[in-house]
């Protein structure tokens, strides 16, 4: 998980997997940390016998497994599940359940596409692009699709373009951005796919797609300095500054030292993109 949790509740013997992101939890407290952590991601699937089961079985906590499936069996809702659970363990502070369970509460008064695009937009702020990806283009393909106003459907695909964006599958992104701006007319959408355009073919990109869509000099001028802009941010000038750092280890005739700092960037740049490229 990334984190060292100490558990004063039993340690199960078996895990429980939970298939959505692919997780052996073996505690109450892992179980929580799960929830709280992927509040978003839970559906009504997650109360299930198995799990009532396992903490049964496996944690030796029969009165929870019995609330739990009591629950179950009064068709109770999913925020009643969650809160149970959260109540019997402590690792969750009084105020962090509550905000759990509101959220929770939240989305069972969704339609099931409202739910799933949260959970899209959710899995791209964790920064789980392709995940984020599968999502989104599940809603744009779902029969719900249809019947949403053409604002919502074209926030989906400025989403999904950022999305790839994110990826460096610049083609891709300016195709989505297109599709967002012709259905929501969002000025947003269309900036970014001028600024995808110029990631994929550079200045021609740029200046083909912004007379392709009859922009006027001022408004392209006023995208290029706002391109401008985001190339002077301070992590950008950091970079750089180390860049020139490590140009000068090569100046100066330390190329072992040299070699080694640009293998260092190129690793954590593939580190980088494994991490976002996760599912």
């Amino acid at each position: 998980m990334g984190e060292i949790l100490f558990c004063n509740q039993p340690i199960a013997a078996l895990p429980y997997y939970i298939e959505g992101i692919s997780w052996n939890v073996y505690s109450l407290e892992e179980l929580c940390y799960y929830i709280e952590n992927n509040t978003y991601l839970l559906e009504r699937d997650f109360m299930t016998e198995e799990l009532c089961t396992w903490i049964g079985r496996e944690l030796k906590n029969e009165k929870l497994a019995e609330r739990l499936r009591d629950i179950m069996r009064m068709d109770g809702r999913l925020s009643e599940y969650v809160l149970a659970i959260l109540t019997e363990c402590g690792y969750c502070p009084r105020d962090a359940i509550k905000e759990i369970v509101r959220l929770v509460r939240e989305m069972e008064e969704k339609s099931d596409f409202e739910c799933n695009k949260v959970r899209a937009d959710r899995l791209m702020e964790k920064e789980k692009y392709l995940s984020s990806i599968y999502e989104y283009k599940n809603l744009l393909e779902s029969d719900d699709a249809g019947e949403q106003p053409p604002e919502l459907i074209g926030n989906i695909w400025h989403n999904l373009g950022t999305a790839y964006a994110r990826l460096f599958l610049f083609q891709e992104a300016v195709h989505c951005y297109e599709k967002a701006y012709h259905l929501n007319q969002n000025e947003e959408s269309l900036k970014e796919s001028l600024m995808a355009c110029q990631c994929l073919k550079g200045e021609a990109g740029f200046m083909e797609a912004a007379s392709a869509n009859g922009l006027s000099e001022e408004a392209i001028t006023s995208i290029k300095n706002k391109l401008s802009a985001a190339g002077q941010s301070e992590e950008i000038k950091e970079f750089e500054k180390q860049l020139e750092g490590i140009a000068k280890l090569c100046v100066n005739g330390q190329k072992s030292e040299y070699q080694k700092a640009v293998s260092d960037i190129i690793f954590n740049w593939k580190e980088e993109y494994r991490r976002i490229c996760r599912i």
